[in-house]
């Protein structure tokens, strides 16, 4: 997911100095977490589209959520459904012959970078509902993909952390609906203004990102799969930024999954060099109670981001990503509130480890 690095990154102008964003706040709120919200958020979502449905996913293997994609287009027949996929491996009711003869409305992501090259990963995860339909419509920008890990469980018992927000703010909406078109003909991504609350790789989560670590005066609290720039020409740093806070008095925790497999065959993210670099001067957690999937930072208790992207070279530069910023106290507060009992989950159980 993380390990592929080309070897020029999109030029950036000098004269540019990105502001963050207020963050979005009356038209957002937090549509679930996961594993507790299960498949049931999906199928809330799926099930209050009638006029259209598009959906850019990165992983897509869940047949339940395949077949309610099916029942809601046979329920709704004049349903604009999109569903733009990272690569031809979708659940079985979506191919019943074998074939990869997919349905009309499911299509390759033709996602470009802004230097016109092919994006190396379509890793966004992002629904719009209804989105033509005004005082209904709806997005939902997810950390999670279509995958029974990421909806609540898989039968080995593996779960995830993840989040899902909705945001109902008709410029957002008009901007995704832009991306999603953009990335369906394989177009450029359309201009985002830099008051926009929308994180988008390879637009600007490049600066943004690094500039909401960076400005973090008492507390920086992140959930990442991966936190691994490469050092050398281009990179970003991130591990330095994060050092640099914490050797200043930021309070800095951050959660990452289990470096190796405990037991044999659980779900992994190689981030043994961020670990190495990091602790102890970092608060570093790698025993959570579940699969650290989220992409997900608060600063100082009061702006949150939540998307699609790592913090990650390959996601900031090479991906398709797509995430928020919020400021919303209600939703920053119940990220925090989740944030803080994985950590003292976690904590207990690195004791344990390290304790028996």
């Amino acid at each position: 997911m993380d390990q592929y690095w080309p070897h020029h990154a999109p030029a950036k102008s000098p004269f540019h100095f990105p502001v963050l964003p207020a963050g979005a706040s009356a038209h957002v709120s937090l549509a679930g977490i996961q594993p507790d919200a299960g498949l049931k958020i999906i199928q809330d979502i799926i099930a209050s589209a009638t006029k259209s449905l598009w959906i850019e996913m990165y992983l897509f293997d869940n047949d339940h959520v395949a077949q309610m994609l099916l029942s809601q287009k046979a329920a709704h027949p004049g349903l604009d459904l999109r569903l733009l996929y990272h690569q031809p491996l979708l659940p079985p009711s979506l191919d019943p012959t074998g074939t990869q003869r997919f349905p009309a409305w499911a299509m390759p992501n033709k996602a470009i970078r802004t230097d016109g090259q092919p994006v190396s990963l379509h890793h966004a995860k992002f629904i719009l509902v209804d989105a033509d339909v005004p005082g209904k419509a709806k997005a939902y920008i997810m950390t999670a993909n279509f995958t029974a890990q990421a909806l609540g469980g898989n039968r080995a018992g593996y779960a995830n952390r993840e989040y899902i927000i909705c945001d109902t703010d008709p410029n957002d909406i008009a901007l995704l609906k832009a991306i999603f078109l953009a990335d369906q003909t394989g177009r450029p991504l359309p201009t985002i203004p830099d008051t926009s609350n929308l994180i988008v790789a390879d637009i600007n989560a490049l600066s943004l990102l690094p500039l909401l670590l960076r400005t973090a005066k008492h507390s920086l609290a992140i959930q990442v799969e991966y936190l691994n720039d490469p050092p050398g020409e281009g990179a970003l740093n991130l591990k330095q930024i994060i050092l640099h806070s914490a050797r200043s008095g930021v309070a800095v925790q951050l959660m990452l999954p289990p470096l190796s497999p405990q037991p044999l065959g659980a779900p992994s993210a190689d981030n043994n060099e961020t670990y190495r670099i990091l602790s102890p001067t970092v608060a570093v957690n790698v025993t959570p109670q579940y699969f650290m999937h989220a992409k997900m930072i608060i600063a100082d208790q009061q702006l949150a981001f939540v998307g699609s992207p790592n913090l990650s070279h390959q996601s900031l530069h090479y991906s398709r990503e797509v995430g928020i910023m919020i400021s919303n106290k209600n939703v920053v507060a119940s990220l925090l509130a989740t944030f803080n009992a994985d950590w003292k989950y976690a904590q207990a159980r690195a004791s344990k480890i390290h304790h028996p």
